[in-house]
């Protein structure tokens, strides 16, 4: 009988063993045999402008990828230039952005589609680009770790048009004193702008009420938490709460440079110019001419010449000059002293055009056309 007992217990300890293993067998987490699969976008050729900057403008989706257990991977979208998807270090350039955790697409608007293409790709504006969409699925430890299971990948390439995007920096905004009334509100012409987002603003300004001694003072309001600086010790520094400042010399188009954290304000008088290879460089020969109701800067009939190239220089030098970026988006850089960088502009037709400047809505939204 004891006998008996114990073959039935070694008999249901082997089904309870042989059915543990089996669970198990069914419960081995691999990597998708077929990857991912219905990695798609809702459109493979994109063109953004400030028009369709608040609408859904593209949307990728996919299926579910199959790892043999019930698990909830992990979504990440990659975004390269086809040029870096190759090679031992392809998409290690890539921006990424999570796909949220309980769903199967995700979905830009065109503002933040646009800034992920034309900020952090630094897509070129205005012009169609190829770009590479990859999809990565991962499963994760429930500490966070990468799991032993390799990621699976799926991609797709497409067409994209970004555009240049307005934005709104920091700023010191110009206020008037006595008599001399300016904008209430934000206004291109009345601000300097901290395009890094830090204590150092610029713009130029164009005062003709602030004209020194026997004019009409200003003060600077900041954006961020309403500060008013105004005259400090000197007519190059400031104070909180200070008098009025005044443009020196004056009255004069000034590019001003103002550092919150040296508290100096700074004025330099410029005169622009078209410097380029159709006159020879020259830095007098194609005078800009300011007006001052658009605040704009122009030249009328310039003749230029397709592959060819020109800058902007002011005051008969490459003191203070503007160039493209490095990345050629067309965003107009400074290319003077010290640092001397930027990459001259284009030329794209022949003929004789008119060339503007825009400087009045602060550092980082420069602007120049030629049409």
């Amino acid at each position: 009988m004891k006998t008996l007992k114990q073959f039935f217990y070694l008999l249901l300890f082997a089904v309870v063993l042989s059915a543990c293993k089996k669970e198990d067998s069914q419960n081995v987490m691999a990597p998708p045999s077929a990857g991912i699969k219905g990695f798609a976008v809702s459109s493979a050729d994109v063109s953004l402008s400030d028009d369709n900057a608040e609408r859904n403008v593209v949307t990728f989706s996919f299926n579910a990828a199959d790892y043999g257990v019930k698990v909830i991977p992990s979504y990440t979208l990659q975004f390269a230039l086809p040029a870096d998807t190759s090679g031992e270090n392809g998409w290690a350039n890539a921006i990424e952005v999570k796909v949220a955790a309980d769903s199967l697409r995700k979905t830009f608007k065109g503002a933040d589609f646009n800034a992920l293409l034309a900020l952090q790709l630094l897509l070129p504006v205005d012009v169609n680009s190829k770009i590479a969409v990859r999809l990565k699925s991962e499963v994760k430890q429930n500490s966070g770790l990468a799991s032993a299971v390799k990621p699976v990948y799926a991609s797709l390439t497409m067409t994209v048009t970004p555009y240049r995007a307005f934005v709104e920096y920091p700023a010191l905004l110009v206020k008037g004193g006595n008599s001399w009334k300016t904008p209430a509100e934000r206004t291109n012409g009345y601000l300097l702008t901290s395009a890094k987002f830090n204590a150092k603003y610029e713009g130029y300004l164009d005062l003709p009420n602030a004209d020194g001694w026997g004019g009409d003072a200003f003060n600077l309001i900041s954006t961020r938490d309403n500060t008013n600086y105004g005259w400090g010790s000197s007519a190059t520094t400031l104070s909180i709460g200070g008098g009025g400042l005044w443009l020196t010399p004056a009255p004069n188009y000034m590019k001003v440079n103002v550092d919150l954290d040296a508290m100096t304000i700074n004025y330099t008088p410029v005169r622009f110019f078209i410097s380029g290879d159709d006159n020879g460089w020259s830095t007098s020969a194609t005078p800009m001419v300011y007006n001052a109701s658009t605040r704009v800067w122009t030249a009328s009939n310039v003749s230029l010449t397709a592959g060819k190239a020109f800058a902007f220089t002011s005051n008969g030098n490459y003191d203070i000059s503007y160039k493209l970026d490095k990345e050629e988006n067309g965003v107009l850089s400074f290319a003077g002293a010290p640092v001397w960088g930027g990459v001259n502009i284009p030329v794209a037709k022949t003929g004789f055009f008119t060339v503007t400047l825009d400087l009045s809505a602060g550092d980082g939204n420069y602007t120049y056309s030629v049409k």
